[in-house]
């Protein structure tokens, strides 16, 4: 009998190990293609254009006003006619408002009607960066995509919106779908967003059903990174772009953006320099095929829902959703036939050894990144060097899967094992398809093989189904690679660890195929272990000591310059999501704010701006009911917060004359246009005392904060809305007689 080598699982081991550590290896945005139709130069010119000096242009600001005024200007050159609508709106919460005076920008590119296509963007930014990626991006692959178009003899209609004030809730969406007569009007929709500023696109949002979104994906270059799964795990998430608000008009979606440089993500380095060209390339080349799918396929078709994912963007592997339960309930069957017939030994070790390597080796990479969280000070610690944690989930997700194999394996035929793994992975495919659906196409393209292999080992030809089983472990690895790089890219790596699951699934097919005789008759040796033991220790060492962040990966580190009206205190204030950098803590002493245990705060000159003006001009009674009405003025602010605490029943009624829409306590107003309110309250009589808070926010710093704002490091940079100076006041709203 031939001697047992063990070259095979060490070779599969080091071989799992690099394709998890080097995943996101697989996915990147294609070369630009000079002589494509999409013209990505002259799409990068006219954003440059556009952005001019990349300042920060959130909404209703003077900077917004000069990126509209050039954006009107962009589509008047090539040709169409802008449509601009004017409104001030509040869009809903359950117990707020987000209000502002938004511009949405329009254009047709041909007559309007039914069953028009969409290509939506959004051109303001938020008050911390200039917004090249988001959503400039959108804005130039919007504009080139009309270029590419413009003359054509199109199908159906094509609209192109670029929304307001995306960046404070939706607004100039929610706008659009309430109030424009032209929504009523819309099919489809083809959105172009950014969470980064680098990277390949994903679409990682459709419609539901969405068979003829699919469709949808056809290009002529590489397809973006997409998944069912994804979609599936984004509708769930708390995450919103427009095309939330776009949804209730039940078109077919396809929701585009790109996902890498994260660390750059509504800073100052979502800049020109830092946007990758390729990225704008992907993006425009996939909008515009989606558009054009969306332009020849009939509404009235009727559509089903599809699984799909993309393989290294050379293609959409897609089935319908009934065709993948099917294969999955198939698979199942077929892995048990394989099962039983493998072998007579060892069938209870065999069946719970593939729940005891993911729960050992899954268990051993989310602990290893809780020790490395509970070790490292900052809530980002995989920033600037991902790959080392990556490589230390990976190894410990392998050694804990070793481990199970070495326990649980003596005296059993590798084909038992490996079939065991399979009645497992079909058993989670099955409580997949009730909660999360789209997550089949994982499993049913493997299951299919599966199902094939069950009927041969049934009819006894074991080594062609030991093949087949074999060609299922590859060919859901080839599935798994692109897939969970992307989910690294959704979920930040310092969320990753449960992805070590797919690999290990992966050990747990080939592994025992490796050593089937060597299981049979000799337990196996504690190389493997020692190996991915000390490969496991090597990488979490370094994930403690690595930095953090980097110039190329900042920190996320905004200042809150916050002066109280009511006590005249004020006071300089940081979350402690992450330290304070040394060169700042030297500026001054900060200590845990006694107002909020996760803020530090340390004492801080006036405030050099003009405070707010706040007074109450009418105070009436009707039946049961008192409405406050008050005035406030803060002439130079950007944003103003606005919070009720006492009854209940106490709730605002208006803003400047728009009726707020329910019970609301709290409204966030922002832009030029809420610099003087008009305030509606209504409280019920005799209520207790209840108080008014109100807090105006200005972009940016004063003088008075020079000596803190030069002591921030190159690695760290302002997020969101930025630096920003805030002063406070509450009033009391008295309870009648």
């Amino acid at each position: 009998m031939k001697r047992p080598n063990g070259f095979g699982l060490a070779l599969l081991i080091v071989f799992l190990f690099a394709a998890a550590t080097l995943r996101q290896l697989s996915v990147s945005p294609p070369d630009i293609q000079s002589d494509h139709v999409f013209d990505t130069a002259e799409a990068f010119t006219r954003l440059e254009r556009l952005l001019d000096d990349e300042t920060p242009h959130p909404v209703d600001s003077d900077a917004n006003d000069e990126v509209r005024e050039r954006l009107v200007a962009e589509i008047t050159d090539l040709g169409f006619e802008p449509i601009i609508r004017d409104d001030f709106i509040c869009k809903p919460y359950p117990n707020s408002a987000s209000c502002a005076r938004v511009q949405n920008v329009m254009f047709w590119l041909n007559e309007p009607g039914p069953e028009a296509v969409m290509i939506a963007s959004h051109y303001d930014s938020v008050p911390a960066g200039p917004g090249a990626s988001d959503d400039g991006i959108g804005v130039a692959a919007s504009l080139e995509i009309a270029s590419v178009l413009k003359g054509r003899d199109l199908a159906k209609p094509v609209l192109v919106l670029m929304t307001d004030g995306e960046e404070t809730g939706l607004i100039g969406a929610h706008s659009f779908v309430k109030k424009d007569p032209f929504a009523s009007l819309i099919g489809s929709v083809v959105s172009m967003e950014a969470r980064g500023v680098r990277g390949p696109v994903a679409m990682f949002q459709t419609g539901t059903p969405n068979q003829r979104d699919i469709q949808a994906l056809k290009t002529d270059i590489r397809k973006p990174l997409t998944s069912s799964l994804a979609a599936a795990v984004y509708d769930i998430m708390p995450s919103d772009t427009d095309v939330t608000e776009f949804l209730p008009l039940e078109p077919d979606v396809a929701n585009y953006a790109v996902g890498e440089g994260v660390a750059f993500y509504h800073t100052p380095g979502d800049n020109l320099a830092n946007l990758d060209k390729r990225s704008l390339f992907h993006m425009g080349a996939n909008g515009l095929s989606a558009v054009e799918a969306y332009l020849e396929t009939p509404m009235d078709d009727s559509e089903g829902q599809w699984l799909y994912t993309d393989i290294f963007g050379f293609f959409i592997l897609s089935m319908p959703l009934i065709v993948g339960m099917g294969l999955v309930a198939f698979g199942l069957l077929g892995a048990i036939v394989m099962f039983v017939k493998s072998d007579r030994d060892g069938g209870v070790r065999a069946f719970f050894f593939p729940p005891a390597a993911l729960l050992l080796g899954a268990g051993l990479a989310i602990a290893l990144t809780f020790v490395v969280a509970s070790i490292r000070p900052e809530a980002s610690f995989a920033f600037a060097q991902p790959w080392v944690l990556r490589a230390a989930q990976s190894a410990a997700g392998l050694l804990g899967a070793f481990l199970a194999l070495k326990f649980m394996a003596r005296n059993v035929s590798g084909l038992r094992l490996a079939s065991a793994g399979w009645v497992w992975f079909a058993l989670f495919g099955g409580l997949m398809s009730v909660y999360l659906p789209g997550g089949l196409i994982l499993f049913a393209p493997p299951l299919a093989l599966i199902a094939l292999a069950g009927l041969l080992s049934f009819l006894g030809a074991r080594l062609v189904a030991t093949l087949l089983s074999v060609l299922a472990a590859i060919t859901f690895l080839v599935i798994i690679l692109p897939a969970s790089a992307f989910a690294e890219i959704m979920l930040f790596l310092e969320y990753s660890a449960p992805l070590t699951i797919l690999y290990i699934f992966c050990f747990i097919f080939l592994a025992p195929l490796c050593l089937s005789e060597r299981l049979k008759r000799q337990p196996l040796g504690w190389a493997p272990a020692v190996g991915l033991a000390v490969v496991s220790l090597g990488f979490l060492i370094c994930a403690i000591f690595v930095p953090a962040y980097s110039p190329e990966s900042p920190q996320p580190l905004s200042i809150a310059h916050v002066e109280s009206e009511d006590d005249g205190t004020s006071q300089w204030v940081f979350g402690k999501r992450d330290p304070l950098p040394k060169t700042m803590r030297e500026v001054t002493q900060f200590n845990t704010s006694p107002d909020d245990p996760d803020e530090l705060s340390a004492q801080a000159p006036e405030i050099s701006t003009e405070g707010m003006r706040l007074n109450v001009i009418r105070d009436s009674v009707r039946a049961d009911r008192r409405t406050v009405t008050l005035r406030i003025d803060a002439p130079e602010s950007d944003r103003i917060y606005l919070g009720l605490q006492g009854s209940a029943e106490t709730k605002f009624v208006s803003l400047n004359g728009l009726e707020i829409e329910g019970q609301k306590q709290n409204i966030v107003c922002s832009g030029r246009s809420c610099r003087n309110l008009e305030l509606n309250v209504q409280l019920p009589l005799g209520a207790k005392l209840t108080t008014l808070g109100v807090s105006t926010s200005y972009f940016g710093l004063g003088p008075e904060s020079r000596d803190l704002l030069e002591a921030r490091p190159d690695w760290a940079m302002p997020i969101q809305l930025g630096d920003r100076r805030i002063r406070s006041k509450t009033i009391e709203l008295v309870a009648q007689p």
